[in-house]
């Protein structure tokens, strides 16, 4: 038997997820980088493959990470 499905430990690793500790209710604050299984799920780019418009959109995303001016993604 093989477990095919990630973790949610492996999902932040991919994602990049950070926990963020706040003053308001519910004081952990969950973002990452890239956006998790369900919010790609539900985006355009989830057409079943790795499309062109998937790999500019990801190249786009690294780039404006490197000269940061991307911003973490809400994964709470």
């Amino acid at each position: 038997h093989f477990d095919d499905d990630l973790s949610e430990e492996e999902v932040d690793f991919i994602c990049g997820t950070y926990y963020v500790y706040t003053s308001k209710f519910p004081y952990i604050h969950k973002l990452s980088w890239w956006p998790r299984p369900l919010a790609w799920a539900g985006s355009g780019l989830d057409v079943g493959f790795w499309s062109e418009r998937c790999e500019s959109w990801f190249q786009t995303c690294l780039e404006n990470i490197r000269q940061g001016v991307s911003r973490r993604h809400d994964s709470s």
